[in-house]
């Protein structure tokens, strides 16, 4: 009896197929945000290209270094988090799970308001 994917010539999720633990956690971790049940999920790093696009700045021997690094494990904050550690703008992983997860939380206020809208139309 052949394959279910390769009879039909696809390839399942992920690298490792359907026993892609790792992955199916993440999607069950972002499931579970979408769905109102508050938990922690790990942040990933920023992404090779959003770090890349970044502008470089010389910096002198006079200047604060401990600005720029993480105070816990001393390495640069980009690496540890996709957030910058002065202004907490969060820049682009490359984590698919956790970008979805982010477009999600960016969208809540319209989503609110469509839900408004809609309960609002009910009415008239």
């Amino acid at each position: 009896m052949s394959d279910y994917f390769h009879e039909l010539g696809l390839t399942p999720t992920g690298p490792e197929g359907a026993d892609d633990f790792d992955r199916n956690i993440k999607r069950l971790q972002v499931l579970a945000i979408m769905n109102g049940i508050d938990i922690e999920i790990e942040v990933p790093e920023a992404s090779k290209r959003a770090i890349a696009a970044l502008p470089t700045h010389e910096i002198d021997d006079e200047d604060d270094l401990d600005e720029l690094e993480c105070a816990v494990c001393k390495q640069p904050a980009r690496k540890k988090a996709n957030s910058c550690p002065m202004c907490r703008y969060e820049l682009e992983t490359d984590d698919e799970a956790y970008e979805e997860l982010r477009r999600f939380r960016q969208d809540e206020a319209n989503r609110r308001e469509r839900n408004r809208d809609l309960m609002n139309s009910m009415f008239l």
